[in-house]
């Protein structure tokens, strides 16, 4: 199958231009078009989660953040700009980061969504939606119902037996020496 944007890539958000890019894509979906406060978009979570920004080429296309607790990751404020919204699209996207979370040695994740959102998440990515009432959020029509599920393991997960260097390396790009790594 041939897809319709063979340069897609994953981005972790490493540096300020990457931040910048998130934020101006969840402006872009989430306040302009959606008209969702900014003060639900932006908040100080946004400075403990990993950001990613997905391209094509050089175009930002999409942005999510992960925050992190004990046995899972949590994806939060995915976004897409309108001509990106394509089921296929945002699959190979989700899945990108999938890889990074495994490679994290998690293996489960989970969501919160509008209710046609989170079945797109089940659909997607063979989600299950949790047995816990929805979430009502000030300001939002639709509460938003968490789905989560599980992914394949890595099978170079990076744990405390993993090498002091790749320890030291910047997030995901953990199989690049730094440029402070002696050869």
């Amino acid at each position: 199958m041939v897809t319709k944007y063979p340069n897609l890539r994953c981005q972790v958000a490493t540096t300020p231009e990457h931040v910048r890019d998130a934020m101006i894509l969840r402006s872009i979906c989430f306040v302009h078009e959606h008209g969702i406060s900014p003060s639900f978009i932006f908040d100080g979570n946004d400075h403990q989660a990993t950001h990613f920004v997905f391209y094509n080429d050089v175009e930002p296309v999409g942005s999510l953040r992960i925050r992190w607790f004990a046995d899972f990751a949590k994806y939060e404020r995915t976004c897409f700009r309108e001509k990106y919204r394509h089921p296929f699209t945002v699959k190979r996207c989700i899945q990108m980061t999938f890889d990074h979370v495994a490679r994290k040695g998690y293996t489960r994740v989970l969501t919160q969504a509008e209710e046609r959102l989170a079945h797109l998440w089940i659909k997607l990515f063979d989600l299950e939606l949790a047995n816990n009432p929805p979430v009502e959020i000030t300001g939002h029509p639709q509460p938003y119902l968490t789905v989560f599920g599980t992914i394949p393991p890595s099978p170079d997960a990076i744990t405390m037996e993993s090498s002091s260097a790749v320890l030291l390396r910047v997030e995901g790009q953990w199989d690049t020496p730094s440029s402070f790594e002696t050869p």
